[in-house]
């Protein structure tokens, strides 16, 4: 039988309303997602307020019901003490010791910020971004597949398949956004034992935080000042057969990385230890998914070199770019290794999997 009484209870329900409320008051008036509001009725906002709502109903009577052992040590109510030793009476030297953070008040802080900071715009992107274009995506695909079908029953197979990879490639590649965008949001926004994600711990390693928020907006927009990144899904080379093969090889590094992110399922998510997966394809390599973003990566810059449209200045700072992309990847890689041999079962896997990216190299 578990020992969570009554009053852990309303204390971590209470403090969790408090904590979220908070949060969402913050996520609502900032000024970086607010101009996507008006994109959709189903936008960002309105998502997280019906979860918010749906909390206050619910997860009184599940945790009473249930009774999750792990509400003895709620991150919900070690925040709020924190909070509330700001404001006890003491003298100066007291005062400034009680901004110094536990190590528990540390990692609840952080676990929060990062669930709102990466849960907020995954949503953000999906509502914004995909949900608006998912019809016209799906049907495109669809028009494109019978086009190609087409064109193969008169000019054979491959160049049938070579047509539908050339016309389609930008949407396949966003299908895997969206499928791991999902994950993402899923993942973030729940925490509970039969999903076998609760979150372990955090790093709260500067140089992980560093590596981890610089490939997101809006810390990109500074990097994009000194470093320019290739957003377009699009390979611009004129070359028919180099092009199909270019963008063969993209789609195979997204749908690589997809499944890398759909077996992590629950426990996806940056910045924390949610419990380690060892089955395929984590069983050939340590990061599959870093290492599929560094082919993407190399993929869309490389033919930028070679474009007629890019200036001596661009073709400096291409290659530039493109190195210090791929070692942020590498400096993730290395900072979650850091972090997660913490946990004695990465020892063991670590020892089983030697290789980080490419099986028996590297």
């Amino acid at each position: 039988m578990s020992d969570v009484t009554r009053r852990d209870i309303l204390r971590h329900y209470f403090a969790s309303l408090i904590v979220y409320g908070v949060v969402l008051l913050c996520i609502a008036a900032c000024p970086l997602y607010a101009k996507s509001l008006d994109v959709s009725k189903l936008n960002y906002l309105t998502v997280l307020i019906g979860y918010y709502l749906l909390y206050v109903v619910f997860a009184l009577p599940i945790f009473n019901r249930f009774r999750p052992v792990s509400i003895k040590n709620s991150r919900n109510v070690a925040i709020l003490n924190y909070v509330k030793r700001q404001f006890v009476k003491a003298t100066p030297i007291e005062k400034i010791k009680n901004m110094e953070p536990s190590e528990d008040e540390k990692q609840a802080l952080w676990i929060t910020f990062i669930k709102a900071f990466f849960g907020v715009y995954c949503l953000n992107l999906l509502c914004s971004k995909y949900i608006p274009s998912m019809d016209y995506d799906i049907a495109f695909i669809k028009e494109m597949f019978v086009q190609a079908f087409s064109f193969a029953q008169t000019q054979g197979v491959i160049a049938g398949f070579a047509q539908f990879i050339d016309d389609s490639s930008d949407m396949l590649i966003k299908f895997t956004f969206i499928v791991t965008t999902i994950v993402f949001i899923v993942s973030y926004l729940t925490e509970a034992n039969f999903l076998k994600n609760k979150i372990r711990y955090a790093d709260v390693s500067p140089l992980g935080l560093f590596t981890c928020l610089i490939c997101y907006y809006p810390f990109t927009i500074i990097l994009d000042k000194f470093l320019p990144i290739y957003s377009e899904s699009l390979i611009p080379v004129e070359n028919d057969f180099a092009r199909v093969i270019l963008n063969l090889l993209l789609i195979l590094a997204c749908f690589t990385s997809m499944v890398a992110i759909l077996r992590l399922g629950t426990k996806s998510g940056n910045l924390t230890n949610r419990g380690i997966v060892t089955g395929f394809p984590y069983n050939i390599v340590r990061h599959p998914d870093y290492g599929a973003q560094i082919l993407s990566i190399i993929l869309l810059y490389i033919p930028l070199y070679f474009t007629g449209s890019v200036t001596l200045l661009g073709k400096i700072l291409y290659p530039c770019g493109t190195l210090i992309w791929i070692y942020i990847y590498y400096l993730r890689a290395l900072t979650e290794e850091r972090n997660l041999l913490k946990d004695e079962n990465y020892v063991h896997y670590m020892q089983k999997v030697k290789y980080r990216f490419i099986p028996k190299l590297f």
